[in-house]
């Protein structure tokens, strides 16, 4: 009868344990399925890349400088911050009336530059009652009463430099705005229809690469996915990319992706990125991908570095005739030419790749 019983029993918890256990994997399917939907609105790589990518026309894009870009202007506009803050609320300023002494300053250079009158006529007046009183003929008879005129002049010559400094407040909020807005730099761009990799310098030159018909089309530029990064706790990295110039024979070097890095392998998905630009006709991550670079978002870090910057202008006339002259260079050598070319590039990558293992670091994107 026992054994009966605890049979019975034992089936039963066996079966409330499969309905458990069929509940439980139809709730971790959907948390799955949950996840996975997040994963894409919040996590999504692809939406990351614009902050680095951007577009330029049908066949080209743009990758954003780093370290002259966003670690810069961020750099400036925190010490600018902190500087507001010491300076407004500090030196005799309170909380009530922050600048108040600054801005008290300001208004006395501007009155003894522009309307002197309005101290000295004042002063003229105390100076006229102290001398033609009394006992200040009696102290001094033989004093004589300064003019006006004179009065003035003596004033405003002791005080030359706050005229200078009532001038100086016309430049020096310019100079503070250009720095807020810090002008972003140049990026590289890769150009797929006529198959080249370039980069248009702040002083108007330009380094070229050509993108090889067959086999990785990274292969006629070095990179490291390591580059300088300030702050990045041996964790985030700028992407350095060399450029040996087919023309001029120059090695150039930038570091290049968004300053805040979004994460550690966005240097990686920006490589990624350029490839499929080169390979395929509609990449996946040109859905995300805008005329400008992204700038707000979920990381407020990269909207305080980047956002609001004012742009230095590309030349668009200058890059054609230069991309037109190293390709007629380069469409003159023979394909074994051609070849050597890239094994050199390909030579020196190897070298990187190997560099940054000895560090612990695997620098190829596959």
């Amino acid at each position: 009868m026992f054994f009966k019983i605890f049979g019975k029993s034992t089936a039963l918890l066996f079966e409330m344990n499969k309905e458990n256990m069929a509940e439980q994997q139809e709730n971790k399917d959907w948390l799955d399925k949950l996840g996975e939907f997040f994963s894409k609105i919040f996590i999504n790589p692809n939406k990351d890349i614009a902050y680095s990518i951007r577009k330029r026309g049908n066949d080209e894009i743009e990758i954003r400088d780093s370290i002259f870009d966003g670690y810069a202007r961020g750099f400036i506009r925190f010490i600018l911050f902190a500087g507001f803050l010491i300076v407004g609320f500090g030196g005799g300023n309170n909380l009530n009336e922050p600048f108040a002494s600054q801005i008290e300053s300001i208004k006395l250079d501007f009155t003894w530059a522009f309307n002197p009158d309005e101290r000295t006529k004042p002063l003229y007046e105390q100076y006229i009652k102290t001398v033609t009183s009394d006992e200040f003929k009696k102290d001094y008879p033989n004093d004589r009463i300064i003019p006006y005129e004179e009065y003035r002049k003596m004033y405003i010559e002791e005080r030359q430099y706050r005229v200078v400094r009532a001038y100086f407040h016309f430049i020096w909020p310019i100079v503070l705005l250009f720095f807020i807005f810090l002008p972003r730099p140049r990026g590289f761009r890769v150009n797929r229809k006529k198959r080249v990799i370039y980069w248009q310098t702040i002083f108007g030159s330009h380094a070229i690469a050509f993108v090889p018909e067959q086999g990785d089309p990274l292969g006629g530029i070095n990179y490291s996915r390591f580059g300088l990064y300030a702050f990045g706790g041996h964790e985030r990295f700028s992407l350095q990319l060399w450029i040996d110039d087919y023309l001029s024979k120059r090695r150039v070097t930038a570091l290049f992706g968004v300053y805040p890095s979004p994460s550690s392998e966005h240097n990686a998905q920006i490589l990624r990125a350029i490839r499929a630009y080169l390979t395929e006709d509609n990449p996946e991550f040109l859905k995300y991908v805008g005329r400008d670079f992204k700038n707000f978002g979920l990381k407020f870090n990269i909207a305080l570095c980047n956002a609001f910057a004012l742009r230095v202008p590309f030349s668009r006339k200058k890059a054609d005739r230069a991309i037109e002259l190293a390709l007629a260079e380069w469409n003159k050598k023979t394909p074994n030419q051609k070849q050597g070319w890239f094994n050199e590039r390909r030579a020196t990558q190897k070298l990187i790749n190997e560099r940054h293992l000895r560090e612990e670091l695997d620098n190829e994107v596959k």
